[in-house]
């Protein structure tokens, strides 16, 4: 009997064996903390980018276009603040689902939409848009 197939076959299954011994090894190493900062933060920064370009149809306002619109015809008051807070609420709700969110007006000092207090978070990441002469600050965290 030939005993070549079967050292070259052993050692075939062998190697196999260590290649999925290192994969399951590099498969449950944790996340790091600076990839979930950053993960956060390009969250923040594409949710404002989208609410930016999102249009609900080719005549309608984007999103962000439509919370401007809101502060800008109230005169930045307490009703337009809550009308725009609804807006942009009901369209975070939907695009951040679990993630606490904080949107405010930098200019004005206001807050539009949170689903959480900010006071008890840490690593917060940040996205910053412009839109008609208002600046969104958009700050989320886990």
């Amino acid at each position: 009997m030939d005993d070549n197939g079967f050292v070259f076959t052993l050692d075939a299954v062998l190697a196999l064996v260590i290649v999925f011994i290192a994969l399951a090894a590099v498969a449950s190493v944790n996340e790091s903390p600076l990839s979930s900062q950053i993960r956060l933060s390009h969250n923040a920064q594409d949710v404002l980018e989208t609410m930016a370009a999102y249009k609900k149809g080719p005549e309608d306002p984007s999103v962000l276009q439509n919370v401007a619109n809101i502060l800008s015809t109230h005169n930045n008051d307490q009703s337009g603040t809550k009308e725009a807070g609804q807006a942009a609420g009901a369209y975070l709700n939907q695009t951040l689902n679990s993630t606490k969110y904080n949107l405010t007006e930098a200019r004005l000092n206001i807050t539009i939409a949170a689903n959480a207090d900010m006071k008890e978070a840490s690593d917060v990441a940040v996205g910053v848009k412009s839109c008609d002469g208002y600046v969104f600050r958009l700050c989320v965290w886990d």
